[in-house]
């Protein structure tokens, strides 16, 4: 408990966190490069509540860029991508 993906109906899925599972979530850039074949999660993480409470857990992200000149696309370098991405937030 505590990692949640949303659903393509807009609800909150519970992310089962079993002993000895590994979960990876994907990220946008390689959405792309693998041609939206691995779709990228939009994902929150919440506190549990109850008994989940107690329930220890492991988080440990680990976020990878390629070189900026790898090619994701016929449209996109990692480099474009992420610069494409960026102003979209608003961080440049």
């Amino acid at each position: 408990p505590g990692l949640q993906v949303q659903a393509k109906d807009g609800s909150w899925l519970d992310v089962p966190c079993d002993f000895g599972n590994l979960i990876v979530n994907i990220g946008d850039m390689l959405q792309e490069a693998s041609g939206h074949y691995f779709p990228s999660t939009t994902h929150r993480v919440v506190n549990p509540d109850g008994a989940d409470m107690t329930k220890s857990r492991i988080s440990l992200p680990l976020f990878l860029h390629p070189r900026p000149d790898v090619v994701l696309s016929e449209r996109h370098t990692a480099g474009s991508y992420l610069q494409e991405r960026l102003r979209e937030l608003g961080v440049i």
